[in-house]
């Protein structure tokens, strides 16, 4: 699919966003479809273009007779949008995948500038969104990563694989602890002065898989950093401690006292003052003001939100740090943990992928990794002797990793649980600006226990143009570009859910993790109740329009007509809450190497150990037993800490 578009593709653009560059957007199209990581995904979205040139193809698909390009606008948008909607899975699959990429391409590719380089968009004027606010801060590099000139072997006491919460903590502790560190992270070492804040740049830099990863039928799309510092350089600070009633849950359903002992509440008290958790620096911006406005009038529970900054200035550009804090405010490991690892000594690699764990006589011996090299020579293989390996490359890879290694344990990949999220939006008579103001502020738990410990968080998210294409159902280029001209007076009420029913992660044929997921009708139960709570706290915020982020576009407008919300709700359960059928997001992703007190239905130990292989240690939001129901950042921190020090004293 590399290089330019064919006619279908053009046709394709063309219909989803009438009145763009039809080429450029096309072939931008191409090649993001030529980047995906998945083969297979890129074979059937190549036999699917080519299909939508056989008039065959179409009369069985969508009722006419005639190459895709060579219909009319009006057939081809009737095509499209009966593929959205049809009870058809594979069919709303495939307008998802192409929606989605034309939409976000055409919201954040930039046009070409003076001089060639990178300008603006032009798209942005139509819809009220200025952009980043200036361009990056100058700022030095405090770390400098170990180059990797060829292929290389490094000895070390521990190698740890991944560098977010889990990995950074433990780098951290254990370079306090005295011992010979080396940090593998897979992304790149961006800072102050590298977070341009455009959109699609900062996808391609700071997340994995470029912002394209999702759940094998695309139901949901799957956020998650890759970069030095991983998710805590991208999240948005928020800072929830492990919650009571979901320590207990642990301790008691899953055999781990430890999770209600004083041992681990030193550990988030640790954790907690290390990355400057506070509810100081919590002012809500417009849209968290609407959001506590809402809920005041309902009388519903609202809550300020610890959060791990210092010195925030709080203003209009903290709503870009999704894409990192230029202010160097947000306390990640990439400020804090990590430079701290750096300064004792610890040795740092950079754009190292680790393809498998060495082991010897049934023990943890190192790593074999290869590393990209920036001049375009290589990659080289760098192989890690160690007297443990530490393995916290998030819920998503450290599973494939261990199943690349041989790990064999029932419980490896299951139990995978994601907080599905989605949004319902309010269009306000005021200017909210939303992708302005404190990244988050304010919450809501006063659904978060429908069923023993199980249902969802209010909480709001700043919402550029890439989130908001997304979201936005698609009935017509002309109705999606409407709505997205709304964004300045737009406001969201995310609801996080916290899932019971989880999902898997698997292995490709070339050793990629594949995610499946299905929401369960237990957990679809909650999130539908979700939404009608979100739409009544937006309706008591001045709400003057709600819709979903179904496919379908589901509005109502909150008149005073009596029952307006309940048929909207209506409306909701006939449009169904299958893949493909609305938005959902996975920002935490957990619980895939859960620990236990049995190898049985567990992948690590109550001490992190791997069951069965001395030297080999999980410690980062895989070790979940369940979903923790809050932003995960926290308890990641707090298991390693713990687990540092458990390992220090062996390796």
């Amino acid at each position: 699919m590399a290089g330019a578009a064919g006619p279908a593709l053009r046709a394709i653009a063309e219909t989803l966003v009438p009145g763009g560059d039809t080429v450029r957007l096309a072939d931008h199209i191409a090649e993001t479809i030529a980047a995906l990581p998945h083969r297979r995904d890129r074979e059937d979205l190549g036999r699917l273009i080519a299909a939508l040139e056989r008039p065959w193809f179409n009369l069985v698909a969508g009722g006419v007779p005639r190459p895709f390009s060579a219909m009319t606008p009006a057939q081809r948008e009737r095509y499209l949008r009966g593929w959205a909607h049809s009870r058809l899975p594979f069919k709303r699959r495939a307008f998802q995948a192409f929606k989605r990429m034309a939409t976000v391409i055409h919201y954040t590719a930039r046009d070409a500038g003076p001089g060639g380089r990178p300008g603006s968009n032009a798209s942005w004027s139509a819809i009220g969104y200025p952009g980043p606010s200036g361009p990056a801060p100058v700022a030095a590099k405090p770390i400098r990563p170990v180059a990797i000139p060829g292929d290389t072997t490094l000895s070390c006491d521990v190698v740890v694989v991944g560098s977010g919460a889990g990995g950074g903590v433990v780098a951290g502790e254990l370079a306090a602890a005295g011992k010979d560190v080396v940090v593998l992270e897979r992304g790149g070492y961006y800072n102050e002065g590298d977070f341009t804040h455009y959109e699609g740049e900062s996808l391609s830099k700071l997340y994995d898989s470029g912002g394209l990863a999702t759940t094998r039928d695309l139901g949901l799309v799957v956020l998650q950093g890759s970069c030095l510092g991983g998710g805590t350089v991208i999240n948005y600070a928020t800072s929830f401690g492990t919650p009571q009633n979901v320590r207990r849950e642990w301790t008691q359903a899953h055999g781990l006292p430890h999770f209600t002992a004083a041992e681990y509440q030193r550990s988030l008290d640790a954790v907690s003052q290390r990355v400057g958790v506070t509810t100081d620096q919590s002012r809500p911006g417009t849209r968290d003001a609407i959001l506590e406005r809402g809920l005041r009038a309902l009388d519903w529970h609202s809550g300020r939100l610890p959060r791990n900054v210092r010195a925030c200035p709080q203003d209009d550009g903290c709503g870009y740090c999704g894409y990192g804090c230029r202010h160097g405010a947000k306390q990640s490991t990439l400020a804090t943990y990590l430079r701290d690892a750096f300064e004792r000594g610890a040795r740092i690699v950079t754009q190292a992928e680790v393809k498998r764990v060495l082991l010897a006589q049934g023990c943890a011996v190192g790593v074999d990794a290869v590393v990209a090299d920036p001049a375009g020579r290589g990659p080289y293989r760098l192989t890690v002797r160690a007297k443990a390996v530490v393995v916290a490359g998030g819920s998503i890879h450290s599973p494939a990793l261990l199943m690349r290694s041989g790990v064999d344990l029932p419980a490896l990949g299951r139990h995978l649980a994601l907080h599905p999220a989605t949004a319902v939006f309010g269009l306000m008579d005021e200017e909210v600006r939303p992708w302005t103001g404190t990244l988050q502020a304010s919450y809501s738990d006063q659904f978060a226990d429908l069923d023993g410990g199980y249902g969802f968080k209010f909480e709001t998210a700043p919402l550029h143009p890439s989130l908001f294409a997304l979201a936005n159902p698609w009935e017509s280029g002309a109705g999606h570009a409407d709505l997205m001209c709304r964004l300045p007076r737009t406001t969201l009420v995310g609801i996080l859910l916290r899932d019971r029913d989880g999902g898997r992660v698997t292995l490709s044929p070339s050793g990629r993790p594949l995610v499946s997921y299905r929401l369960s009708r237990y957990d679809a139960g909650h999130l539908r109740k979700g939404f009608a709570a979100a739409a009544a706290a937006l309706e008591a915020a001045g709400a003057r329009e709600i819709w979903s982020t179904h496919a379908r576009y589901i509005a109502y407008r909150p008149d005073g007509t009596p029952g307006a919300r309940d048929r909207w709700a209506a409306a909701l359960d006939r449009a169904g809450y299958g893949p493909n059928q609305m938005l959902l997001c996975t920002f935490h992703q957990m619980a895939s190497c859960r620990m236990g007190a049995n190898q049985g239905d567990s992948v690590v130990n109550p001490e992190n150990q791997v069951w069965g292989i001395p030297g080999l240690y999980v410690a980062d939001a895989s070790t979940f037993p369940t979903a923790s129901g809050v932003n995960p950042m926290l308890t990641i921190m707090a298991i390693a800490h713990r687990a540092a020090g458990i390992i220090a004293a062996r390796a």
